[in-house]
């Protein structure tokens, strides 16, 4: 009787499950087994994680501003320094090059804050050229003899896609010590550099016309009449021979380079 008490603690101990320890047990057979839920914080992190969007790929640092001459159809690639903020040799030559008198192939040398201007302005507007009309003017074909064009410190330009309008504003309240020409009845705005203060006129006149300079530029920004006025142009064969005839205007050619700034 004894030992059959101990076998039956033996067996007890060894089969019956401890105080507070739960036993793994296994499914009945034909019931269907649960998994137990996720933790909840888990599932929140790795739904965060999901919803994240997709980071864009940064413009590279110091990247390239592309210029085209629309007189000339050239094409250049302007940078100034490099992806470790290296200079970029022999880009002021080039700079000078791509400038030159597009009516006589004459070559100036360009200031070279006119250059870091204009790379300026086309970092500003990423993905879009810098369309040039006009950079270094020979003193035989500059109309003015004090035309800054005639000592490499201007240029007439647009920006592909972009408003000569807010072209204009930009750069007025982006540089310091700089002439900005409009002329809203053209299609570029004129940027040169100087020592002294700012200054800026509006032009009404078109391509090939005489220059028609407000008295009042900032006046006629505020009130509207910059972007408004379009003057009536009358062609004098109207009144040489009273024929009434006009020659027709020469619409294949880039009217841009035949207009005069300062």
């Amino acid at each position: 009787m004894f030992k059959l008490a101990v076998l039956f603690a033996v067996v007890a101990f060894f089969v019956l499950p401890l105080p507070g320890v739960v036993a793994a047990t296994s499914p009945a057979p034909g019931v269907p087994q649960v998994a137990s839920p996720a933790a909840p914080e888990k599932t929140a992190k790795k739904a965060a994680k999901t919803a994240r969007p997709t980071k864009q790929k940064k413009a590279p640092k110091n990247g390239p501003v592309v210029l085209y001459h629309v007189n000339r159809r050239e094409t250049m690639a302007l940078r100034l320094r490099d992806a470790r903020g290296r200079q970029v040799p022999g880009m002021q030559k080039r700079f000078d090059h791509f400038l030159r008198c597009h009516y006589t192939n004459v070559q100036h040398k360009i200031d070279p804050r006119l250059m870091r201007l204009i790379y300026q302005t086309g970092r500003h507007y990423p993905g879009r050229r810098i369309e040039v009309v006009s950079g270094y003017r020979h003193p035989t074909v500059a109309k003015n003899p004090h035309s800054p064009h005639s000592k490499g410190l201007a240029c007439d330009f647009r920006v592909e896609g972009v408003k000569t309008a807010d072209l204009r504003d930009y750069l007025r309240r982006t540089y310091e010590k700089v002439g900005v020409g409009y002329y809203p009845n053209s299609t570029f705005v004129h940027l040169d550099v100087r020592k002294d203060r700012s200054a800026f006129w509006i032009d009404y006149s078109g391509p090939g016309d005489r220059a028609m300079y407000s008295p009042t530029p900032d006046q006629d920004l505020r009130s509207g009449r910059a972007d408004r006025y379009h003057p009536t142009k009358i062609d004098n064969a109207w009144t040489e021979d009273g024929s009434g005839t006009a020659p027709a205007p020469d619409g294949d050619a880039e009217q841009d380079k035949d207009q005069e700034t300062p």
